[in-house]
C-alpha cells in the first residue's frame, strides 16, 4: 500500500493560522458553554460545547491537525456567523420588533444562512472530513509514526467527533 503523501506535515506540523483558529474557537466555545449553562439551553448544548472545547484543546496541545482547524473551526463557522445575525430577528429570543422594522434584512440574513450552511456544512465539510479521515488512518496505520502512537487516543477521539458531527 502506498503511503498518503504529506500526511505527517498536515497532522503534526505547527501551523500558526490553525493554532490561532483553535484559540479563538476554544474561547468562543467556552463562552457558549457558559451561555448554555446560564440560559438553561439543555444538556445537548452543554455536551456539544464541552466536546468542542476538548477537541480544540487537542489541536493546540499536543498539536494535532492544526492545518485542518482553518476549515473545521474557521471557514465552516461562516454559517454560524450568519445564523447569529439571523437570530437577532427571532421574535422571542431576538430583538423585539426588528423583523417588522427590517423585513428585507431578515430575508437576506435567512438566505445567507441557508447558502453558507449548504456550502460550508453540506458540500465542503464532507470533502475536508474525508481528507482528515484518510490522514488520521494513515497515521494510525504507520507503525513507524511515533507521534501517531503517542497521540492515538486523540486521533481516534477527534475522528469520532468528526464522524458524529458529519452525520
Amino acid at each position: 500500500k502506498k503511503a498518503r503523501q504529506g500526511y505527517k506535515k498536515r497532522m503534526w506540523t505547527y501551523n500558526a493560522e490553525g493554532f490561532r483558529v483553535f484559540v479563538f474557537f476554544f474561547a468562543y466555545q467556552f463562552k457558549n458553554l457558559w451561555d448554555a449553562y446560564v440560559w438553561d439551553d439543555g444538556p445537548e448544548f452543554i455536551f456539544h460545547h464541552t466536546v468542542s472545547i476538548i477537541t480544540s484543546w487537542s489541536g493546540m496541545y499536543p498539536g494535532v491537525g492544526q492545518i485542518y482547524a482553518v476549515f473545521f473551526m474557521g471557514l465552516s463557522e461562516i454559517s454560524t456567523a450568519t445564523l447569529v445575525l439571523l437570530a437577532n430577528f427571532d421574535p422571542t429570543l431576538g430583538v423585539e420588533g426588528l423583523a417588522d422594522a427590517f423585513p428585507l434584512t431578515k430575508i437576506v440574513c435567512a438566505v445567507a444562512f441557508v447558502v453558507t450552511f449548504v456550502a460550508c456544512r453540506n458540500i465542503m465539510w464532507p470533502w475536508a472530513g474525508w481528507h482528515y479521515w484518510k490522514d488520521t488512518w494513515e497515521a494510525l496505520a504507520n507503525p513507524k509514526d511515533q507521534k501517531a502512537k503517542e497521540n492515538a487516543w486523540i486521533l481516534k477521539r477527534t475522528l469520532f467527533v468528526l464522524i458524529s458531527l458529519t452525520f
